[in-house]
């Protein structure tokens, strides 16, 4: 049990440990129903279930069992379950396996790594729209932040399940915060934790009207182009495509954004903050897979060398305690021989994830005062 005074607050753990009468999808089950999905879920609610595809080239995503696991438990519930993600920051290709910055090219992307609404049962829905842009503001009292564009889609759901890839990122733990901070909002959310001066731009630099590529891909049409660049900036939505084809296509670097991690971990606190506020703290649940565990995203094109052995599924219905439950279970594990990451590396990121902790709490976005509950279940006899 984490603490000595037991609170209402439950934080449910199953390790990774398996039969073939209780194996990892039945174990999630087990989750699930600890959480009270089975029995708190209505006829008809529509439930999303907010997950990450990975990138094409990256091998340690979440498998689309896990998925379809919890689509079959949401549909027995009686819930209408759809599968969802948001759109990539800027705008392109860019990588050797190409991005996802688009509607159709995630859902292209996300199908190379197995996810299809014939794999998982249910429809795939790119919830801040084609362009990464559909979304409503939710204003917050923020240190870094004041308002969060939250992808649109979450406007209509009854209930919202995070099935998070627990693993590291070098702002700390990369889990269920990440997954809302940085997953469910749009394009100019993003941008506020990754490139806060947000678009800059350069006139000399521009190539006049025989280029104008940046007027294309603005998904408001804020932009004009005569012997230089203009951008409207009372409609500029910040999605970061004029600068991403700008620098990286053209390469005249007109239009820029500088990527900076200065209180990245701090922002996306704030903004999983609004994300919660948008339909109300109870309406979200978080599980953790805390397995192929490495120091990369899953938005990486590789699958990098794993830190640590699996740890097994946390679920809960506070977000700051799920993560902390995980990064206090990561660190009670040994790190593999193989890992990129050290010992003295590992207490880094632990470090760090505690300031994620400690914004969290200092802005109300959940409680580290919970009861860790393990979960297991009878061999049968015979």
């Amino acid at each position: 049990m984490h603490g000595v005074i037991m609170t209402n607050l439950q934080v449910f753990f199953t390790d990774r440990q398996t039969r073939p009468d209780y194996n990892m999808l039945d174990k999630l089950e087990h989750v699930f129903n600890e959480l009270g999905l089975r029995d708190s879920i209505k006829d008809g609610e529509k439930v999303m279930i907010k997950t990450h595809f990975g990138l094409y080239g990256n091998t340690n995503y979440i498998r689309p069992a896990y998925v379809r696991k919890l689509v079959d438990l949401v549909r027995a519930a009686g819930g209408f379950p759809f599968v969802s993600d948001t759109a990539s920051f800027a705008y392109g290709g860019g990588r050797p396996y190409g991005g996802r910055t688009t509607a159709p090219e995630y859902l292209e992307r996300a199908a190379l790594n197995g996810f299809t609404q014939g794999v998982l049962g249910a429809p795939i829905v790119i919830a801040d729209g084609y362009w990464g842009i559909d979304t409503f503001n939710v204003d917050i009292d923020g240190e870094h932040i004041q308002s969060v564009p939250v992808a649109a889609a979450s406007l209509d759901c009854d209930k919202i399940i995070l099935l998070t890839h627990a693993k590291f990122h070098h702002m700390g733990i990369a889990a269920s915060i990440k997954n809302m901070g940085v997953g469910m909002v749009g394009k100019r959310g993003k941008a506020a934790v990754h490139c806060p001066d947000g678009l800059q731009v350069s006139q000399e630099k521009c190539k006049g009207a025989e280029c104008s590529e940046c007027v294309s891909v603005c998904p408001v049409r804020c932009i004009e182009v005569s012997d230089t660049v203009k951008i409207d900036w009372d409609r500029c939505v910040t999605c970061g495509h004029c600068a991403s084809i700008c620098s990286n296509k053209v390469g005249a670097k007109a239009i820029f954004m500088s990527w900076s991690g200065q209180d990245m971990a701090l922002r996306v606190v704030e903004n999983a903050l609004g994300v919660i506020k948008s339909i109300g703290p109870d309406r979200f649940y978080y599980i953790n897979l805390a397995i192929d565990i490495s120091d990369h995203c899953d938005c990486i094109c590789v699958g990098a060398p794993l830190v640590m052995h699996d740890i097994g599924i946390l679920g809960s219905s506070d977000l700051l305690a799920i993560d902390h439950a995980t990064m206090h279970a990561m660190k009670g594990v040994a790190l593999n021989a193989e890992s990129s990451v050290d010992q003295s590396q590992f207490e880094s990121l632990a470090e760090r994830s505690e300031a994620i902790f400690e914004h969290g709490r200092k802005i109300g976005l959940g409680t580290t005062d919970y009861d860790l509950v393990k979960l297991s279940r009878e061999k049968p006899e015979g």
